[in-house]
């Protein structure tokens, strides 16, 4: 019987380039620039400038100048002044957009290797799979705890640092969702089946060109068997050398003092370990 699910509707997750810093403070400019508040006085000031002109009316012209000064000081002040604001604001929409995104996953990856039990030769393959789902979500809770004893949430580094963890879980959750595809792949073939008829092709002493066909076509099909299930054990690999560097990145969080002695270089360099470790994670692909 199908099972039926209520999954979360997709959404396309961010990048860890959309985390950089470069990228954060051009989201700040631009949302400083388009500010209703920034725009609409401009957009008044430059029509009333001009409708003093075309009617010459110069009492509008100071209409005209009163826009062209508050729209720009508008949009300096939030650029300049409410910079870690919008800063952590643009950062928690990454989060929201990358923890739905992952919520889709765990629910397709979850219903996937549960069909997979029942698909004889590569149970023990979703049995590890149901294993690392669980324990990708553990070590990422740590994280997450870890920097909550460090670091404020509304805090930009907070939302940067669990964002590029957030990645790391997400690479994880890729992989396991390709692990299913290739093991769906891999359960259409029969390899017993196949075993047992090539066995039963030796005994022949009379191998027509059929027959020599045949058993070329069954050998193909096993060596494919084969690779499919090479690729999933390089998969669950990387998996597991993902979530050994979170462990060792939450023991060093786990070192940071909470009196400031921790530096900026250290906290960047935590950051870039995690998003080239996500970004490892297809390297293979």
């Amino acid at each position: 019987m199908p099972v039926e699910t209520n999954t979360p509707k997709k959404v396309t997750p961010p990048n860890p380039g959309e985390y950089l810093p470069a990228v954060i403070q051009k989201a700040v400019f631009t949302t400083g620039v388009k500010h209703p508040l920034t725009v609409f006085p401009i957009a008044i000031g430059a029509s009333c400038g001009f409708v003093g002109w075309l009617f010459g009316m110069p009492v509008l012209y100071m209409a005209a100048l009163g826009g062209m000064i508050i729209g720009p000081m508008w949009g300096i002040m939030q650029i300049f002044l409410r910079n870690n604001s919008i800063s952590s604001q643009y950062v928690q929409k990454l989060n929201i957009r990358q923890k739905k995104y992952e919520l889709y996953l765990r629910e397709l990856i979850k219903i996937g290797l549960r069909e997979c039990h029942a698909i004889n030769g590569i149970e023990k393959y979703a049995e590890h799979g149901e294993e690392q789902l669980k324990n990708i979500q553990t070590k990422y809770a740590n994280v997450k705890e870890l920097l909550e004893l460090k670091l404020r949430k509304n805090e930009i580094t907070f939302g940067r640092f669990l964002g590029a963890a957030e990645q790391v879980t997400l690479s994880v959750l890729d992989n396991l969702k390709d692990v299913v595809g290739i093991l769906k792949s891999a359960g259409s073939i029969k390899p017993l089946d196949i075993i047992k008829r090539l066995k039963s092709m030796e005994s022949m002493t009379d191998i027509t060109e059929d027959l020599a066909a045949q058993k070329k076509t069954l050998k193909e099909r096993l060596d494919l068997w084969k690779k499919q299930l090479k690729k999933v054990n390089n998969l669950l690999t990387k998996n597991e050398d993902a979530m050994t560097e979170m462990e060792k990145i939450s023991a060093a969080i786990a070192e940071w003092r909470t009196d400031g002695s921790f530096t900026d270089t250290d906290f960047e360099s935590a950051i870039t370990r995690l998003q080239e470790l996500a970004s490892r994670a297809y390297e293979y692909k």
